[in-house]
């Protein structure tokens, strides 16, 4: 299962935030799937916020995706 997952949230951040295409043009079409930057520091924070409440059975909170998007594994 990891396999399958290797690589893919980066890529999912990269679509999601609007910097996934090389060509600036692509990058800058209005998808609606497409989140703002206050979207993603809102959910970094609300991640951030419960991290107390996580389960031990994940082994680990997840980290602020807005910060570490780039070190994110398929576990988060």
């Amino acid at each position: 299962m990891h396999l399958f997952f290797e690589n893919v949230t980066l890529q999912m951040f990269k679509l999601w935030s609007n910097q996934f295409f090389k060509e600036d043009n692509l990058n800058n079409l209005s998808f609606p799937f497409i989140l703002s930057k206050s979207s993603w520091e809102e959910i970094g924070q609300i991640m951030n916020k419960n991290k107390k409440s996580v389960p031990l059975e994940f082994e680990r909170p997840s980290r602020y995706i807005f910060k570490y998007h780039a070190r994110y594994k398929a576990e988060e």
